[in-house]
């Protein structure tokens, strides 16, 4: 079982997440964005942050550049809603981002996205 942040400002992304991961075993936080999930990591520590790109106030890649300067070995599951172009993978790459899912995702691949993740 592994501590995941999810980190959405969509209350039913989150919800969502949360009732498909808790299934799969693993315990959830949840953050309505960057600013909270900032002041919550400290305490939280956890195995795997699940960020969603385009939120207000601090958007996911801000958000994990901070985090990065906290853990640098932070392993991170982007969600975009938007498909990722050639530009954005490797800024992925540079930053050292594990992974990301396309919104709407399906559960199953999410939970498989996940595994892969944390087996890392």
């Amino acid at each position: 079982m592994a501590k995941i942040m999810v980190v959405d400002d969509e209350p039913d992304i989150r919800k969502l997440i949360e009732k498909v991961l808790k299934k799969a075993g693993h315990k959830i936080v949840k953050c309505e964005n960057g600013v909270k999930c900032l002041e919550e990591y400290a305490k939280e520590k956890p195995d795997l942050l699940i960020l969603d790109v385009m939120m207000p106030e601090m958007d996911g890649w801000e958000t994990y550049k901070r985090i990065k300067k906290i853990k640098p070995k932070q392993r991170v599951l982007f969600l975009t809603a938007v498909t990722l172009e050639a530009e954005s993978r490797k800024r992925m790459e540079e930053l050292g981002v594990s992974d990301y899912l396309t919104k709407p995702f399906d559960p199953p691949e999410l939970i498989e996205r996940v595994k892969i993740v944390l087996s890392k």
